[in-house]
């Protein structure tokens, strides 16, 4: 109701200038306005003995985006009333009032609006009040009170309530309230309080109902709390009819782009289980002085059922493993120092007493830098402390200075380098807590040589297509090293003898248009060859045991702007067929459909195909999901959704079903525009 002190200021300004035009039926005055007002009337009169102003006939004032029209408009300058009817209009901004008539007092400052209509553009809300009565500064009182955001014409939906008590950025109480469905009473409400806020508004979101073959009923409420303009927070307790009751809280916090985050904590006493279980995740970025960034990205559960039991997202479902870490980094000039603390949950086994933790894990690591002019240097370091609370512990510091000498000659490129692995460990045995040191060193030379073919196919002057082909062949060399005795934490603890080749062809087709760029399709095909025996493992190439690796192959293909196509492989050529397949199809129009296809191929662990569907006609949005193994021969999750929203309410139907762990669910939600969440 901030809009009904507008017209009040407003109103009082307008008597002011408009008598002192005298009989003047117009003029252009800047007289207390920022822009240049306007005022029209047929007619105008002053009566000095009562001491009472009337203007009549098509009174308008125009000031900027301001306007005010009525038919007739009485001012009595000794008692300060204001009376204007007849076709009284005021419209600011998008903004507008309409009523018979309205009356003011402007040294008490309050005022009538009789059978007002009111439109607020932001949120598209539509009131009307059979009186309104602003009773003070910041007050107002409200009979015969309909609220909706439809046409108000033929509304499909409304607020009725027979009185109303509002405080602005305060509480509106109102009284007999009845909703109302296609001018059919839905529900009664004796008595109610909301919350009135010019901004974002604290109050209870609509209610969600779901049934779950799992868990029963289950009923979702949720209270937001607009606690300032740069913290919010939803507290929900939900009930879940075979666990009990769900209580949640999210807060989340934007003080500055330096200082912000999310934070989510939920707890539920499970009927089916001894323990409380609970849920904290959470993500916090921060900036420092001296130029020190932190990002802190924390996510912790009380059991390994959590998530499959009670996470309603796909992919949580699955998940074997928990990291929680508080991440910092310091730039230098040219170089970057990074520490981190990184704790580990796993899900697939029940103590995780043995699960190591990273406390701490620090890199430092600088950019390429030339020397002299005659070759390049650069320096990676790290130290992790590998902790547990059983088995034996580890800290391991490693070192890897790297030089290359770029060369190119008759537009062949050539780079060598060559570099150093000094990695030392420190053992804590857990039986006797006794304590050893253990050193590793080798070093890794590499060569590698390409050329670049590159020709342009021209539409016009300024478009066209051009066309980069780049076959590669790189030469590897570490020599063979002994890990005896050396601890195996993670596959960088063995780097194993390499003497090696790996040859690659590389096709890139990039579009030109007037300055801008976008790659049309890309194609990567690469094998390693063994010189001096079979392969070892290593994370260089793909497959080991003989002396040709497996191949791997990357295709994109976007032809149009919306459409883009990936695949990914690998390919063992000793009879083995593939051990990778990655295909990725995704097209989609705004507004119209959007179709995402994928299949996944890992071979003796997973083959599943995932296809996500969605369009749009109208008022109406369908979606689809299916995730389907192959490699078992069914179905693993489902979904089947439809939202009905016309323009100023929605509701949606989603029906969902898992076999991780076999549950079918069904949910129900309801929205009403500028009132709670749309879409």
């Amino acid at each position: 109701m901030r809009f009904f002190n507008r017209i009040f200021i407003f109103s009082v300004l307008l008597f002011v200038l408009l008598f002192q035009t005298g009989e003047a039926k117009r003029a252009d005055l800047k007289i207390g306005f920022d822009k240049p007002v306007e005022i029209t009337a047929r007619f105008l009169e002053y009566n000095k003995g009562r001491g009472v102003y009337v203007a009549k006939e098509d009174v308008e004032l125009i000031e900027g985006n301001r306007l005010i029209k009525a038919d007739f408009i009485i001012y009595n300058e000794n008692t300060g009333d204001i009376e204007a009817n007849g076709n009284v209009f005021f419209q600011e901004d998008g903004d507008t009032l309409q009523s018979d008539g309205l009356h003011i007092n402007i040294f008490k400052k309050t005022g009538v609006v009789n059978k007002g209509k009111i439109f607020i553009k932001k949120g598209n809300f539509h009131i009307y009040g059979e009186e309104i009565e602003k009773t003070g500064d910041a007050t107002y009182r409200i009979r015969g009170c309909e609220l909706t955001t439809c046409d108000p014409k033929l509304p499909e939906w409304k607020f009725y309530a027979k009185d109303v008590d509002l405080t602005i950025e305060g509480y509106a109480k109102t009284k007999n309230t009845i909703f109302y469905i296609l001018n059919k009473p839905v529900f009664f409400l004796p008595y109610s309080i909301f919350p009135v806020k010019t901004e974002r508004q604290s109050g209870f979101l609509m209610p969600v109902f779901s049934a779950s073959s799992k868990d029963g009923m289950v009923i979702k409420n949720s209270f937001f709390w607009a606690i300032a303009k740069d913290k919010d927070a939803t507290l929900s307790l939900d009930y879940i009819e075979q666990r009990g009751f769900n209580f949640g809280t999210e807060f989340r916090y934007h003080l500055t782009e330096d200082f912000k985050g999310t934070w989510y904590g939920a707890i539920l006493d499970d009927k089916g289980y001894t323990h409380s279980r609970y849920r904290i995740k959470g993500l916090h970025e921060q900036d420092f002085p001296w130029n020190v960034k932190m990002k802190m990205d924390i996510d912790h559960v009380s059991d390994n059922d959590y998530l499959k039991d009670l996470s309603t997202k796909i992919g949580e479902r699955s998940e074997s493993q928990l990291k929680s870490t508080v991440f910092f980094q310091k730039p230098f000039n040219n170089s970057l120092f990074t520490y981190e603390l990184a704790y580990f949950k796993n899900l697939l086994i029940k103590d995780n007493d043995g699960t190591f933790k990273y406390s701490p894990n620090m890199t430092y690591f600088t950019e390429s830098f030339p020397i002299k002019g005659l070759f390049f240097f650069d320096l990676y370091s790290n130290f992790t402390n590998f902790y547990r609370e059983t088995g034996d512990r580890y800290s391991r510091l490693s070192f890897e200075p790297k030089i290359q000498f770029p060369y190119s000659i008759n537009g062949i490129n050539f780079l060598v380098s060559g570099k150093m692995y000094e990695t030392d460990y420190l053992i804590q045995n857990a039986i006797d807590d006794s304590k050893s040191t253990k050193r590793r060193q080798t070093f890794k030379i590499e060569g590698n040589s390409n050329i670049q073919l590159v020709k342009d196919y021209y539409r016009d002057r300024t478009s066209g297509y051009q066309s980069l082909i780049k076959p590669e062949i790189r030469y590897i060399f570490i020599p063979n090293s002994s890990f005896r005795d050396l601890p195996y934490i993670d596959p960088y603890d063995r780097i194993l003898k390499i003497n090696a080749v790996t040859y690659s062809l590389n096709h890139y087709l990039t579009e030109f248009f007037r300055g801008t760029n976008r790659e049309v399709s890309l194609l990567q095909i690469e094998q390693t060859y063994g010189l001096s025996g079979t392969l070892q493992p290593s994370n260089l190439y793909e497959g080991s045991g003989k002396r040709f690796s497996d191949t791997k192959t990357r295709f994109t293909f976007s032809t149009i702007k919306d459409l883009s196509f990936i695949h990914e492989n690998v390919l063992n050529v000793y009879g083995e067929g593939f051990k990778k397949i990655n295909n990725t199809l995704s097209y989609s129009r705004p507004n119209v459909f959007n179709i995402n296809l994928s299949h996944t191929y890992t071979k003796y662990l997973d083959d599943q195909l995932f296809a996500d569907l969605s369009a749009t006609y109208k008022v109406i949005d369908g979606r689809y999901q299916i995730r389907y193994s192959i490699k078992d021969g069914m179905w693993v999750d489902t979904l089947y959704q439809i939202v009905y929203h016309p323009s100023c309410w929605a509701v949606t139907l989603t029906l969902t079903q898992t076999k991780r762990p076999r549950d079918t669910s069904f949910r129900f939600a309801f929205d009403l525009a500028g009132i709670t969440k749309m879409r």
